[in-house]
């Protein structure tokens, strides 16, 4: 506290605090906002980290500036203000928005995409929101884009490669949530490559307070049995988006049904566009929530458990959003 008193002493680093309290930046974001010298920029960077005020992580070739810990976040509250930052990030989070971003992520700009994506940060929209109304609702625009022909797979990997990174930039931004108890393993059946969205998931768990397992994409039915077995979660979680990779889904869910019934009761989760498709079927196949979408995953599996009386500790309680 008395390091971080001495700095904010310092008109200059009193503006580089209030920039990297609204949202992470580079030192290149810092020096376009306040006309500082990059040299001086990057000394008074140094020093802030070297007291352990600040933090650095890499995005890609990108180096970004956030505060070190919540404690120092709370310690600023009153002692320095973004108002100036504020008005330069000024933006409403809406449909149009949404439009801008993917039109900009399937045309390659990813500076502009980062620039939506602080200028959000910097004006106190929840992490949570961001996931879901811009990430997601991105996601599901840029798909349909894609089925309708107007972009093409080259264009629509360059932008789900750009969220993938903007996501990393954000959840950084995230101060740590409160932890639970609650676990959850989730991973893409073998042959299945699309992780994006289950990666999104794992995120809001992890938002959320769950410790959340994410294994990846392609996974082998004996790898993820294998980490359902070691870590013993509350909730175990699929997607598939593509109706020619259900048999892998289906062996999947078989071998998931099974080791449930011989050893403990979990919740069974699956999402993704073949899986939404054919919802009634997995639930009646021993899925006992089908997510359409990140906010209905959210209102209505996470809202759920966390309200229980006995947080799904006997046999799976949410059947697609409502209590057995």
């Amino acid at each position: 506290m008395i390091d971080l008193i001495k700095e904010l002493g310092e008109p200059s680093k009193r503006t580089i605090l209030a920039l990297i309290k609204a949202s992470p930046k580079s030192v290149t974001d810092i020096v376009d906002a306040t006309g500082m010298k990059q040299p001086n920029v990057s000394n008074h960077l140094a020093r802030m980290k070297q007291k352990g005020i600040v933090r650095s992580s890499k995005v890609g070739r990108q180096v970004f500036y956030s505060l070190a810990s919540i404690e120092i976040a709370e310690a600023l509250q009153g002692l320095v203000n973004a108002d100036f930052d504020s008005a330069n990030y000024q933006i409403e989070l809406n449909d149009d928005l949404v439009k801008q971003f993917c039109r900009s992520a399937t045309n390659g700009d990813e500076l502009e995409c980062t620039a939506i994506v602080d200028r959000l940060l910097g004006t106190r929209h929840e992490i949570i929101d961001i996931y879901e109304e811009l990430f997601g609702s991105s996601l599901q625009l840029i798909g349909t884009w894609w089925q309708v022909g107007a972009i093409d797979v080259g264009q629509e990997h360059l932008a789900s490669a750009i969220v993938e990174r903007l996501m990393a930039r954000a959840l950084h931004h995230s101060a740590p949530p409160k932890t639970t108890a609650l676990a959850a393993v989730l991973g893409c059946p073998p042959g299945n490559w699309h992780s994006l969205g289950l990666r999104m998931v794992s995120d809001m768990l992890r938002l959320s307070g769950w410790r959340s397992y994410f294994l990846g994409a392609n996974v082998p039915i004996d790898s993820f049995i294998s980490a359902i077995r070691e870590h013993k979660p509350k909730a175990a979680m699929f997607s598939c988006p593509i109706a020619e990779q259900l048999p892998e889904v289906d062996e999947l869910l078989a071998a998931l049904v099974k080791y449930r019934s011989e050893n403990f009761p979990f919740t069974i989760v699956a999402g993704g566009f073949a899986i939404i498709e054919r919802k009634d079927h997995y639930l009646s196949s021993g899925v006992d929530f089908v997510g359409e979408n990140l906010k209905h995953f959210r209102s209505g599996f996470i809202e759920q458990i966390r309200t229980a009386d006995d947080s799904i500790s006997e046999a799976p309680k949410v059947r697609n959003g409502h209590k057995n």
